[in-house]
């Protein structure tokens, strides 16, 4: 029962940390996103910074938590403990892209999708797509600004409960690939030669 009360407060100690990098990596590069003329740095940054390197952080969270509370967990202390993790990195990002999103910079994201909008024409004209596909395009663009710019507390608070849903998915799976019971017994390593 103490084992499980450490699990829960180092779990939530780094999701204090992961979230903190979450937010960093979800405001900073928007300003880079929002005025940079590359289509594919436009789309695929994002979820590299969105993304990948929150995984990767994740991983390494998540061994150094197994870590923090002796080097062993089963699986349900796996998931609990990146539960934990998880639950306090998503609701401390949530509640911090609210505020900024809302108080900080409302218009912040409006102009990241304006400028996906210019980029995307762009390519596409390049492309040499005809105009009837790029008034499509950018029609579903400005649908989805239309959107973010209707989001509210509750679309926030809907958001929040399926991004706990994930996470709980995410923990079963980091749960299953990174649990590492105790062995039953001491291995000896021993050399017949000496």
């Amino acid at each position: 029962m103490m084992e499980d009360k450490k699990l829960l407060r180092e779990g939530a100690k780094l999701g204090v940390s992961l979230g903190i990098l979450m937010i960093v990596l979800t405001i900073l590069p928007m300003y880079y996103y929002a005025s940079s003329s590359s289509f594919w740095m436009v789309i695929i940054g994002p979820m590299i910074t969105g993304f990948l390197i929150p995984l990767i952080i994740s991983v390494i969270f998540t061994f150094n938590l197994r870590k923090r509370i002796g080097g062993f967990w089963t699986f349900r202390q796996a998931v609990s403990g990146i539960f934990a993790m998880f639950l306090v990195a998503v609701v401390l990002s949530s509640i911090a892209g609210f505020v900024y999103e809302k108080y900080v910079a409302p218009d912040m994201r409006e102009h990241y999708m304006r400028n996906i909008e210019n980029n995307t024409i762009t390519y596409l004209e390049n492309a040499g797509v005809d105009a009837e596909q790029i008034d499509a395009q950018v029609e579903k663009i400005d649908q989805e600004i239309e959107k973010a710019g209707d989001a509210g507390i509750v679309d926030t608070f809907r958001g929040l409960l399926i991004s706990v849903l994930v996470v709980f998915v995410i923990a079963l799976i980091f749960g299953a690939l990174f649990k590492k019971e105790k062995p039953i017994f001491n291995v000896i390593d021993s050399d017949p030669t000496v």
